[in-house]
């Protein structure tokens, strides 16, 4: 395992200032790596200059400096801690990285599961039996330097990666690739460079400097050249394919109107919902199966006594009253039914199934109004979700997190449900479990303004209405 470091080189009149930030990026990586480091320069002509030793950066400051001149382009460096399965007693600089091809010289973090037989298939030789080591005489024999068919060989890489690769041939560029290992980018305006290492932490950048960090996307290859011009594609293609997605569904208004959009926008849709020991659990359940059978999707049923156990929520039985006054407003305002976690946890157990299963999506009803008052309903509770799903599911499973409705608030909610045709009829809104919606919670208080404000009429029927 590893920290991967690269630069390219915008304006090489910078190349000492350029050298001291190189030097704090690998003293910094050093939490990645500890077992060795090298450094590897390309010249504009295509030769190359490299520095590799055994130990911390830190501990041989010397090779950090002295190494760059005005005719240095590209910079690719690695900080190893090497892993118990690829041990090497007795190290010599060619088991250290980078590893330099005939064309390409590359840096990489991660486990290649495959090497043996990618060496077999493409009958290539190496100099140690460091996995790392098979891809420059890999992409030497069978890659012509373009970035999409970089994406098609990577493909057949068993493992993880996150990969910096310089070539002697074209050295004003610089190719990135990862699956779920992490990649960063950071564009020095000053320096005029871009510096590319493992985690963000390792740039240092201060509120105030003048310095764009960027996180690479998972599963993705990107090249960016000496015109400052990025090319981004995405590693797992599924041209074709009908996408399908898996929703968590409530039976109430945002997640029912979530999945008839997702419906309308092409997704091949299953809904999946909880029953949880909340006060409406039967209220739910009869409204999400005909919801399902309505949309004509599947329905997973999840019964669950997690939230029984975790209690302190009065919308679990036996919980306390819930929060309500003569208009519903003070329950709309405020997460007096707060359930701990409630959200993570479905949206979580929603990705193991739709791992398992083969889903390209999750989706959930999560919207602007509820984000006022619950910070799981927040889109960046989303955002936030989606970044974490490539470091929570399996190798070349990557799943994305959708919010069709996480930008809207509650009328606008039923505005484009009416418009969509989705079934507002067959959903329950209430935190109540009552014959009808009670009128006086949260929920029942939005809902019913929501369908005022579009001057429709609300399907449902409520205890207390005025």
């Amino acid at each position: 395992m590893c920290s991967v470091t690269g630069v390219l080189i915008f304006d090489p009149n910078n190349f000492d200032k350029i050298e001291k930030k190189l030097a704090n990026i690998l003293k910094k990586a050093e939490d990645r790596g500890r077992d060795s480091f090298g450094i590897v320069v390309i010249e504009k002509d295509g030769s190359v200059k490299v520095r590799k030793a055994l130990g911390k950066p830190s501990e041989k400051e010397e090779l950090l400096y002295g190494i760059l001149d005005e005719n240095s382009r590209v910079i690719i460096a690695n900080n190893r801690a090497e892993p118990t399965t690829e041990y090497v007693r007795q190290k010599t600089e060619e088991d250290i990285q980078p590893f330099i091809g005939e064309r390409y010289v590359i840096t990489h973090n991660g486990i290649i599961a495959n090497d043996m037989e990618l060496e077999r298939k493409y009958e290539l030789k190496r100099r140690t039996k460091i996995d790392s080591a098979i891809l420059p005489p890999l992409l030497d024999k069978v890659w012509d330097g373009k970035i999409e068919s970089l994406r098609t060989i990577l493909n057949e890489i068993r493992g993880s990666f996150a990969l910096v690769i310089g070539d002697k041939i074209n050295p004003d560029r610089i190719f990135l690739a990862q699956n779920f290992k992490p990649l960063y980018m950071a564009y020095d305006y000053s320096l005029q460079a871009a510096f590319f290492s493992s985690l963000d932490d390792y740039f240092d950048v201060k509120p105030f400097d003048p310095i764009n960090v960027t996180k690479l996307d998972p599963y993705s290859v990107v090249m960016v050249n000496n015109d400052k011009q990025i090319v981004s594609l995405p590693l797992l293609e599924k041209e074709g394919k009908k996408k399908k997605v898996l929703v968590v569904a409530s039976g109430g208004l945002d997640s029912t109107v979530a999945a008839t959009k997702l419906i309308r926008d092409g997704y091949d849709v299953t809904l999946i919902h909880f029953n949880y020991h909340h006060k409406a659990e039967e209220k739910e359940r009869e409204a999400v199966r005909k919801i399902s059978e309505y949309l004509n999707v599947p329905l997973i049923e999840i019964n669950t006594d997690l939230f029984k156990m975790i209690g302190h929520s009065t919308l679990i039985r036996g919980g306390g009253e819930i929060v309500k006054d003569r208009k519903g407003e003070e329950g709309a305002e405020f997460a007096h039914e707060w359930v701990p976690a409630r959200n993570l946890i479905f949206l979580s157990v929603a990705l193991a199934v739709a791992e398992a299963y083969g889903f390209d999506a999750i989706a959930s009803g999560i919207n602007l109004e509820e984000a006022g008052a619950y910070p799981d309903n927040e889109m960046e509770f989303i955002r936030m979700l989606q970044k974490l799903s490539p470091y929570a599911t399996g190798p070349n499973k990557k799943i994305d997190v959708l919010m069709p409705v996480g930008n809207l608030v509650k009328h606008e909610i039923v505005k484009l449900g009416y418009q969509i045709g989705a079934p507002l009829h067959l959903t329950w809104s209430c935190y109540e479990g009552g014959e009808k919606h009670c009128g006086r919670c949260g929920p029942c208080y939005m809902r019913k303004v929501a369908f005022k404000i579009n001057g429709l009429k609300d399907p449902v029927e409520y205890e207390y209405d005025e």
